[in-house]
């Protein structure tokens, strides 16, 4: 580049540091200014290291001062890293390069995630050097930190990497919860780092807050609906015991006559419960019309009543293959019982016989 272009050099606090413990807000522009707002959080807070990346900004602003005409500046973020601290980020630059229309920029940086704002910075001007500060004693311990954090970030992004990596340890440590002969506090911490790691792997978060506002809402304004959760929970919660109770008793056959028994004595309490909350929530709310409200509960009846005779056949409790498939004809009936009650149909022949026999 040529000497009379204009050169920015640039540090950047994306989480907001400064700020936090200065008060100062960003854009920081000028020698001058910079190296006061440097000074100013280490007197904060002498442990934090992000300072020194603002020190060597000023260092390279006093080493290039003679052959380039060039400014420093420094941008904060907001603590609420990613979009938001980015946007703050981009606005602040337009604000530094509407006092300083520099061509090119030096950024100086204190580690990855810095360099998460590359993108913003070239949208806006040509990046000239990238200068990193690490402080040498924690070098290998913040690259390490960085790698683990990103492939963290990356795993949860992705469905597929999360299911494996949160979702398959999270199912073990609820196995062992469940049958494992360690001491009970132990088995305990397994269950809810179980828990933790299924919410995780299969993005249940927003679900789960969605869940605690509709109690908190039901609880309110729609007493029949919390009272009918109420109902449904605990139908829940007993058939997840006597389930329990049935599988830890036939520990030693396997694990498919385990899953059988667990469902055999607690699919039907599941759909009790699931009813209960269904039929109490569309009575409170009325969003539904009539003919769904009955025919959601016939419908979960007819899976029910398929995934258990399934587990009849597999616990062979003189159960036939003929006897399963006659159970699944009966429920594709009532399926289409269900269907037609959702659609009306069965309200329109009710109608149509009603009729004819007035005829007669």
């Amino acid at each position: 580049m040529a000497a009379k272009e204009k050169l920015l050099i640039l540090c950047i606090d994306r989480d907001d540091d400064l700020g936090m413990k200065t008060g100062i807000k960003g854009p920081v522009i000028g020698r001058d200014k910079v190296l006061d707002a440097a000074v100013r959080h280490g007197l904060a807070d002498a442990e934090d290291t992000d300072f020194n990346t603002v020190f060597r900004a000023v260092k390279l602003f006093d080493e290039m001062g003679k052959k380039y005409h060039l400014q420093v500046a420094l941008l904060t973020g907001s603590r609420n890293v990613g979009i938001e601290s980015d946007e703050e980020i981009r606005k602040q630059l337009d604000k530094v390069l509407r006092a300083f229309p520099a061509e090119y920029a030096v950024l100086v940086t204190d580690g990855a995630q810095d360099e998460h704002v590359m993108p913003i910075i070239q949208s806006r001007l040509r990046i000239l050097s990238v200068s990193r500060v690490v402080v040498k004693q924690s070098e290998q311990l913040e690259s390490a930190y960085y790698q683990i954090k990103d492939f963290l970030d990356n795993t949860l992004d992705d469905p597929r990497h999360a299911r494996l990596f949160f979702g398959l340890p999270a199912l073990l440590l609820i196995l062992y919860a469940a049958f494992g002969f360690s001491a009970q506090g132990l088995r305990a911490i397994s269950f809810f780092l179980a828990c933790y790691l299924f919410i995780k792997a299969f993005k249940l978060e927003d679900p789960i807050i969605n869940a605690v506002k509709e109690m908190k809402v039901a609880m309110s304004e729609h007493r029949l609906a919390f009272f009918s959760y109420i109902v449904g929970l605990a139908f829940g919660a007993f058939g997840t015991y006597f389930g329990y109770l049935a599988a830890i008793g036939v520990f030693s056959l396997g694990i498919f006559h385990i899953a059988a028994y667990f469902i055999e004595n607690s699919i039907f309490l599941y759909y009790l419960g699931a009813t209960i909350a269904w039929v109490g929530r569309n009575l409170s709310y009325k969003k539904r019309p009539k003919g769904k409200i009955v025919a959601v509960p016939i419908f979960g009846f007819a899976v029910s009543l398929v995934v258990f005779a399934a587990t009849q056949f597999i616990i062979s409790k003189g159960f036939s293959f003929p006897s399963f498939l006659t159970i699944v004809l009966v429920s594709f009936l009532l399926m289409a019982i269900a269907w037609g009650i959702e659609k009306g149909y069965l309200n329109l022949i009710m109608e149509m016989l009603k009729k004819k026999l007035r005829r007669h």
